[in-house]
């Protein structure tokens, strides 16, 4: 090739993925591939794409048999971020001194659905969250007759806006680009109609309404589940990697508590308890009794972060943030990660409406980022006489930061896995008060502490059922027996921070009984004590 011709091609801006420096399903595999002991790698399974569902086990001996925390990476297809962030917090632990992993375990599930996050990597750039699964969105028993189309050839899926008397939509008075919905109370006129970027191929009046574009495993969960809404899913539960997640999560009870990465953020913006609902039979808000922890929890990942102004969390519907805590039992933690910072505006707007998007706009400029097409004009044959143009911001910026940023965030969120480690509850067998009762009979009375901040199970976990126990165990002498009671006793739950409960046996016999307390997610401690 010509010297000139190589130069010239150097200089051309290529376009292989929405932000430089995010890893492919390929290079993500090798670098967990690369992680060091004690981190295992495995698979939950394979997608519809052939893609390993990949699972990073990060423990010593036997890891299922100790408390444990998940987490997942990526549930939402466009927030990459997660995944790089579930990444980074694996490689990180790995660097734990060994006695971290004495009485913990952590798993790791970076990509959840490795099909849906691999369209980041594929022209044009469009935010889709379903995986290969092809669905029919507008139910007219067609399938992928209707998706967005590329129609100026940058390269992304962005938007439409079609000059229209009678559209909904108003240009901001602070920044033309942005469109908001026009406030009829204050005699405000809409004059556009906003579509996706795209043509009406099935000639139906909807523009863009069925591209297949999947089933979305974070609207495949049964809490909240959106029935028929597009994304969701023949059914809750249908797709290889929401079954393979849900069964692991089911047959892990071992696992305390869940961090997922997800733009359904309840550390940034906890969650909060409602008791004119606490009292109905569906928990559909966070429990009171749970409440205190959760915002401790929050204040801790708050403080770690350093991030401030964080913008609303969307709604989960099917999500599986939602789907852990109030289906799963465990304590659900979520963290979108990263959100654009704020920006100064000079002069401050006028207006309040779409402040996140004009900040966007203010950073994507003090950054240099090219993160908004601007309008361009075409011609668009579905709309013959009216002004139509493209532009709008593009996809996945709004969500993802730049590649340089994720190894700084990559330490944040490794420092709250391991606060977090730090909260989980802890049992402890205190001190065994034995009352020589005559005749060789014994009154043995074993109380149990938790010495961790949380208690040893949420609310919701208490009330779903889900959880696993307290289990208290009495173990004899050949000769001895047990007057009253069982060798083995349910206790309740306890609450943080040094919740207490006892229980007392009557035994006959002399010599050594050992006493054990434990649950899978909470871990065990014994203890021995000699009858004489």
């Amino acid at each position: 090739m010509p010297r000139l011709l190589l130069a010239l091609l150097l200089l051309v801006p290529r376009l292989d993925a929405p932000l430089d420096g995010y890893t492919d399903f390929d290079a993500l595999t090798k670098q967990l591939k690369e992680l060091a002991a004690p981190a295992k790698l495995s698979s939950l399974g394979k997608t519809l794409g052939g893609r390993d569902i990949h699972l990073v086990t990060i423990g010593t001996g036997k890891p299922d048999d100790k408390p444990a925390i998940l987490v997942v990476g990526t549930v939402h297809a466009p927030h990459l971020l997660g995944s790089e962030l579930a990444l980074r917090v694996a490689q990180r632990l790995t660097k734990q001194d060994a006695a971290f992993f004495d009485r913990l375990t952590v798993y790791v599930i970076p990509r959840p659905s490795p099909d849906a996050t691999e369209r980041f990597f594929r022209k044009p750039f469009a935010e889709r969250p379903g995986n290969d699964r092809k669905t029919n969105d507008d139910r007219d028993l067609e399938t992928g007759e209707d998706g967005p189309e590329d129609l100026n050839g940058d390269g992304w899926i962005t938007m439409m806006r079609v000059e229209d008397e009678t559209g909904p939509m108003a240009p901001h008075p602070d920044d033309p680009r942005v469109l908001v919905p026009a406030e009829l109370k204050k005699n405000e006129r809409g004059n556009y109609a906003l579509h996706v970027e795209g043509r009406d191929d099935d000639g139906d009046g909807k523009f863009n309404e069925d591209g297949a574009d999947g089933v979305s495993f974070n609207r495949n969960f049964t809490f909240n589940y959106p029935v028929f809404k597009a994304g969701a899913g023949p059914h809750a539960v249908s797709e290889v990697e929401t079954r393979a997640i849900a069964d692991f999560v089911f047959d892990h009870p071992n696992i305390a508590a869940i961090l997922t990465f997800t733009p359904e953020d309840n550390l940034a913006t906890p969650w909060k308890a409602d008791p004119a609902v606490e009292g109905n039979r569906i928990k559909t808000r966070l429990l009171g009794a749970d409440a205190p922890f959760t915002d401790y929890v929050a204040e801790s990942y708050r403080k770690i972060l350093g991030a401030t102004d964080p913008p609303a969390p969307p709604a989960g519907e099917g999500s599986f943030s939602d789907w852990a805590y109030f289906h799963a039992g465990r304590w659900s933690f979520a963290a979108r990660g990263w959100w654009i910072p704020k920006t100064p505006a000079d002069p401050a707007p006028k207006d309040p409406r779409a402040a996140e998007q004009l900040n966007a706009l203010r950073w994507f400029k003090k950054e240099g980022i090219d993160g908004f097409v601007d309008w361009t004009k075409i011609d668009h044959a579905g709309f013959p006489g009216k002004t139509v143009e493209i532009g709008g911001f593009r996809p996945y910026l709004l969500l993802n930061p730049p590649a340089k940023e994720l190894d700084a965030l990559g330490d944040k969120h490794a420092d709250f896995v391991k606060k977090l480690a730090e909260l989980l509850p802890k049992l402890k067998i205190g001190d065994v008060k034995v009352e020589a009762l005559g005749e060789a009979v014994f009154r043995v009375t074993v109380p149990v502490v938790n010495t961790g901040t949380l208690p040893t199970m949420s609310e919701m976990g208490r009330i779903g059922n889900k959880a696993y126990p307290l289990q208290l165990k009495i173990d004899l002498p050949e000769k001895a027996s047990i007057v009253t009671g069982a060798g083995r006793v349910k206790l309740g739950v306890l609450a943080g921070s040094g919740g207490k409960t006892e229980h007392a046996w009557l035994v006959r016999g002399t010599g050594e009984i050992k006493l054990s307390a434990w649950a899978p997610a909470v871990g065990i401690d014994t203890k021995t004590v000699v009858l004489k």
